[in-house]
């Protein structure tokens, strides 16, 4: 599901986008990063060579990600905003330690999801609200020099993982869950609700600041998708790895946990029928003939 689900947003023309699918020879492995801003730590932390370096303290680390999907509803940088939209130079970071430079920008146009009650489209986001872009990120530190694929969607987390990722069953393979809310982007909804959606996005790793809590913003956005996001949290966690999350997130901790899921816990959201009307309207989401295709 995870490379038909990256073939929904190829558009003709997208040379880098395409060749990148075209490379591939196997389902692709994607790490969801929801409110990651210009965050672009996680393309080191979930690498091989950090892995060498840094092996788990028990049990063992799945393979890395293929691609990155970064989702955030802001976009509070204006380098990384020139360089997107304006041809501005590529380099979005640079503080003589560590250069973040994007490469083979491509614009993959707009997701269509409807208004919805929690950050909605307004007149200071509508030039990005809800742009789909493919880029490669080169990061150029004492570590080495390497380049990693994202797709980055600025729309909200709830709605981009509620209206589309799991209607179409599609798999995201690591979970990137840190720095987000608690007024680093200036919201405070920490994101409890994805530890509800984990089995259904079939996670195998999910990483966290275990900064979460439950807040009014955590039920309003469970109760709007009720019918999708499950009441309870539904996972199971194996702890595999803790570092310092100074050098990360300013967290006292991230941890990487492997997802397991309870074969008792009886999962209906295939069979429920607003879901099911849900999908039907996701098959409208994105104007292309590829989208009519996948979203069956």
């Amino acid at each position: 599901m995870s490379t038909r689900l990256l073939h929904a947003f190829e558009k003709h023309g997208n040379e880098h986008f395409s060749a990148f699918i075209a490379g591939l020879d196997h389902d692709a492995r994607i790490a969801w990063y929801p409110s990651a801003g210009t965050d672009f730590r996680p393309l080191f932390f979930l690498d091989e060579a950090f892995y060498a370096e840094h092996p788990p303290d028990t049990g063992k680390d799945p393979h890395p990600p293929d691609i990155f999907l970064f989702s955030d509803y802001n976009l509070m940088s204006r380098v990384f905003e020139q360089a997107l939209f304006h041809k501005g130079s590529p380099i979005i970071h640079d503080d003589g330690r560590t250069r973040v430079t994007l490469m083979n920008i491509e614009n993959l146009g707009k997701i269509d999801f409807q208004p919805y009650e929690i950050h909605q489209e307004n007149k200071d986001n509508q030039h990005y609200f809800n742009s789909v872009f493919f880029f490669n990120v080169q990061i150029e530190s004492a570590f080495g020099t390497f380049v990693k694929p994202v797709l980055y969607a600025f729309c909200n987390n709830e709605q981009l993982c509620s209206e589309l990722l799991i209607p179409i069953r599609a798999v995201t393979s690591h979970v990137i869950h840190v720095r987000y809310g608690h007024g680093f982007g200036g919201a405070n909804c920490s994101g409890l609700w994805i530890q509800h959606v984990l089995p259904l996005l079939q996670c195998e790793v999910y990483i966290h600041d275990n900064l979460v809590h439950n807040s009014s913003l955590e039920e309003t956005v469970i109760k709007h998708y009720g019918n999708v996001i499950p009441q309870e949290q539904i996972a199971k966690f194996e702890t595999i790895r803790k570092m310092n999350g100074k050098c990360w997130s300013e967290s006292r901790l991230i941890v990487w946990q492997l997802v397991e899921r309870d074969n008792n816990v009886n999962i209906i959201y295939h069979y429920n029928r607003e879901l099911r009307d849900m999908r039907f309207r996701s098959r409208m989401i994105m104007r292309n003939n590829r989208m009519y295709n996948f979203l069956v």
